[in-house]
């Protein structure tokens, strides 16, 4: 049994792209996909137009993600999402998703266990079970009670970007990295991994290939996003060329800056904060 496992996609169609042509190159009898398929990038119809294409070519396992979760969220109560820095990528992605796009999401599970052929048994979710925003890279100790407690041997999780194996109380730990939005210091690249298995265990290859990244960081611009989004859309762009995480240090920063909840942060505290990243 041979399966892919991708995470954290972020609208980045352009590597979902590269992915799909490696898996023609390359083909697997399953696709696991483990949430965050939408926001922060343009263009959110052009993802989910191939995912829905890889469900026909593949047999797919789909799980929610935090994203999904604010999406839904704010179908059942609006959020008060505009153009600004705090939400103006939600605002811009949900104005380009449709009632079927939002059902669908409502329609995955937000983790499961799942068992392919007579291959050992796998829990897969976004962040930790229980826990959709769950990171073992802020919080190891959550890590190391997770794994203590797993009933399956091993655990697929994304939500951090780290690509990561971790072996811990006789039971492993993936994460596949970040398909759209990679957190390794390099960045323009994707990150998944490739599994085999069979009745005795898996082997677990994390895989890091090229896409075109400038032609997406292109569309950030053409598609209207950097309006919507302003600073933080500028720190995912830089996110995107470098693999630092400054998409998630200005948010920090204007916390650090403001004593207000992120929504009613003013846009001088995002200018500050950009500024002082080198971001603008």
């Amino acid at each position: 049994m041979r399966v892919a496992v991708i995470s954290d996609i972020h609208s980045n169609y352009k590597a979902l792209e590269a992915f799909l042509s490696y898996m023609e190159k390359h083909p697997a009898d399953a696709v696991i996909c483990l949430g965050d398929y939408v926001t922060d990038g343009p263009y959110p119809e052009r993802t989910l137009s191939l995912l829905h294409e890889m469900e026909k070519n593949h047999p797919c396992f789909l799980i929610r993600g935090n994203r999904e979760e604010y999406l839904l969220e704010n179908r059942k109560q609006d959020q008060g999402w505009h153009i600004c820095s705090a939400s103006g990528v939600l605002y811009y992605t949900y104005q380009r998703l449709t009632g079927a796009d939002l059902d669908w999401m409502e329609s995955m599970p937000t983790e499961r266990e799942l068992r392919l052929g007579d291959c050992p048994a796998l829990t897969i979710c976004h962040g930790a079970p229980g826990l959709v925003r769950g990171n073992f890279i802020q919080d190891r100790a959550l890590q190391e009670r997770v794994l203590k407690e797993l009933q399956t041997g091993y655990l697929l999780g994304g939500h951090s970007h780290h690509q990561e194996i971790c072996k811990l109380y006789g039971k492993v730990y993936l994460n596949p990295g970040s398909l759209g939005m990679s957190i390794d210091g390099q960045g323009r690249h994707v990150q998944f991994a490739m599994m085999e298995g069979n009745s005795r265990g898996w082997e677990i290859k994390p895989l890091t290939i090229d896409y075109d990244v400038e032609g997406f960081l292109r569309d950030f611009r053409e598609s209207g996003l950097e309006e919507y989004g302003l600073y933080l859309t500028k720190a995912a762009e830089k996110t995107l060329m470098t693999g630092y995480n400054y998409f998630y240090d200005i948010v920090c920063e204007v916390s650090g800056i403001s004593s207000g909840a992120l929504p009613d942060i003013e846009e001088e505290v995002w200018r500050q904060a950009a500024e002082k990243m080198g971001l603008c």
